[in-house]
């Protein structure tokens, strides 16, 4: 039995269905955007780079408890960023995790 979970944060935030709803709004706000002049598109893309901070953080806020319910059910003694692990037999709970946040229904914002 794994004692260390491991969770891929950039499949988290690329792959739900939230997180890909959220992409895809904000590229089609810059496509519209795209035929403003130069002043307008740079405050436009500093104003799109603040709501992606936002509703990344809002799929990371959601996750957290979501890992944390599932590293205790699990008995896991940590949970590591994918990124950060080069080998381990540890539980993978990226596909759990992103389930559970799509359940919890679209972002705000």
């Amino acid at each position: 039995m794994a004692i260390i979970g491991i969770l891929d944060t950039a499949l988290l935030l690329d792959s739900s269905k939230v997180g890909a709803d959220a992409a895809k709004s904000l590229e089609k706000t810059w496509s519209e955007a795209k035929a403003q002049p130069e002043d307008k598109k740079r405050e436009l893309l500093a104003q799109l780079e603040q709501k992606r901070a936002s509703l990344r953080q809002q799929v990371l806020d959601r996750a957290r408890p979501v890992v944390i319910e599932l590293a205790k059910k699990k008995n896991l003694e940590a949970v590591l960023e994918k990124g950060a692990v080069v080998w381990s037999t540890a539980e993978d709970l990226t596909a759990e995790v992103i389930a559970r946040v799509d359940a919890q229904g679209p972002l705000k914002g």
